[in-house]
């Protein structure tokens, strides 16, 4: 006589319950991988886009041009200007300033002429005018091609610095850098100050010990 063994497998209803909480586990693990992802690409941006912004103040203060014809071309640093060094309602830089050949102890005039290209847009980048600087793109002065500039419409990109009394203080003026880029659904910002004096002429100080910069 064979006797009939008893098999227990699952119900309906548990195979269902089973079901439920592992694509509820699921869902989790993946919502977390992908906010992690996100995460990390924004991380990146944030990171390079510090690093666009070093390498494009770096640019502006040291070398607004690259090398050519034979000359190592000067920055903002050491341009001067008789007259009001920002033009056109504070949107063009205009200053004089002298470049040093690559041979020789010789130097060359040189003229920084930088305006706002696309002003008030997401595209609004540096140009430069300079009659020097035919042969190379503006390019130079958008290093990674990064929105450096994205709020120009809200955050003017050159102001004048501000004496004690809320005066225009023409010895030094601000380069406003309000970057903006969307990673993975994400907005990456970026806001920095650049602090230009101007060569040749004496910065004020002030007795509260902010060394005259003001907000």
């Amino acid at each position: 006589m064979t006797r009939g063994v008893s098999r227990r497998g699952f119900t309906l209803v548990e195979l269902m319950v089973t079901s439920a909480i592992s694509a509820l586990i699921l869902t989790a693990v993946i919502s977390s991988f992908v906010g992690g992802i996100r995460l990390l690409k924004a991380t990146f941006a944030t990171a390079e886009m510090s690093l666009r912004s070093r390498d494009l103040r770096d640019r502006l203060l040291f070398r607004a041009a690259p090398i050519h014809d034979g000359t190592v071309w000067a920055g903002l640093l050491s341009g001067t200007n008789r007259n009001d060094v920002l033009e056109g309602n504070e949107k063009k830089i205009v200053m004089q300033c002298a470049a040093l050949k690559t041979s020789g102890n010789a130097t060359a005039n040189q003229t920084i002429q930088l305006i706002f290209k696309d002003f008030g847009t997401e595209k609004c980048s540096f140009f430069s005018e300079d009659r020097y600087d035919e042969r190379w793109s503006h390019r130079w002065l958008n290093p990674g091609g990064l929105n450096l500039l994205a709020d120009s419409d809200d955050t003017p990109p050159l102001t004048w610095a501000r004496k004690a009394d809320n005066t225009y203080d023409k010895s030094r003026f601000y380069i406003h850098l309000s970057g903006r880029m969307d990673v993975a659904g994400l907005s990456v910002e970026h806001n920095e100050r650049i602090v230009v004096p101007v060569f040749g002429r004496q910065q004020e100080t002030r007795s509260d010990g902010k060394g005259g910069l003001d907000k």
